[in-house]
């Protein structure tokens, strides 16, 4: 509740990311604290500690007037007992988004290794597959009410495959075709090759204010560029 009262002021969306994935609950019945909490509260396994906890954070947030977001493992594991006002982050593939939003809860959709993931850690992603996936995706096409739920999407860059030597030739410019794609019409983000000239405009601008934005079109993220030259050059 203390940290919530903190955070009120600095945030002033209505969002609240609870977290909630890859959460491993066998260790509480290791922890003998943890251990005779459970047992005062007549908990028999550590799935209902879970519960308490997924529960007791989202009152917390909707108390702060906050809509409480949680991912894609916290929905697969309590479906419609989640809070009403509760955002599903779907990272996992195995997370069924047309029934999420059939439910009647709103979504944030990004597969994390799929095809075109929206991952920045996936070194290997073109912009252009990325700037053609719909955050619809799975989601069928004869149910427009259903793509009005998802939100949006993220660009996550996560930290494994980066530090400070490379990140802004990791993230820049794909981040860039993310923020287009979730941030424009379908209408105007179905054709990668009208976006080209864009994003390379987008990256020389990027490098001549400081940003070590990679080249658009080389294979991998961060790789060398294809040959000597400015980022004009490069691009045609």
């Amino acid at each position: 509740g203390d940290q919530s009262d903190e955070k009120q002021p600095l945030f002033i969306d209505n969002f609240f990311h609870l977290g909630g994935d890859e959460v491993d609950t066998t260790c509480w019945k290791r922890d003998e604290e943890i251990a005779a909490w459970m047992k005062n509260q007549s908990y028999s396994n550590p799935d209902e500690a879970y519960a308490y906890f997924v529960k007791r954070a989202a009152s917390i947030a909707t108390q702060h007037g906050k809509r409480p977001v949680q991912w894609s493992e916290v929905y697969d594991h309590f479906k419609h007992n989640l809070e009403e006002s509760t955002i599903v982050h779907v990272w996992k593939s195995i997370t069924n988004v047309t029934e999420v939003a059939e439910m009647g809860y709103d979504l944030l959709v990004n597969v994390g290794y799929a095809n075109g993931s929206y991952y920045l850690d996936n070194l290997n992603r073109a912009w252009e597959e990325i700037y053609e996936r719909s955050p619809c995706m799975g989601i069928p096409e004869d149910r427009p009410d259903l793509c009005k739920k998802v939100l949006g999407g993220h660009g996550e860059m996560w930290g494994e495959t980066v530090d400070t030597s490379d990140f802004d030739a990791t993230v820049w410019p794909r981040l860039a075709a993310i923020a287009e794609r979730l941030w424009s019409s379908e209408d105007n983000t179905n054709d990668s090759t009208a976006a080209l000239p864009r994003i390379q405009d987008f990256r020389c601008l990027l490098n001549e204010r400081g940003v070590a934005a990679a080249p658009v079109n080389n294979a991998d993220a961060r790789t060398a560029p294809p040959g000597p030259g400015s980022c004009y050059k490069q691009r045609r």
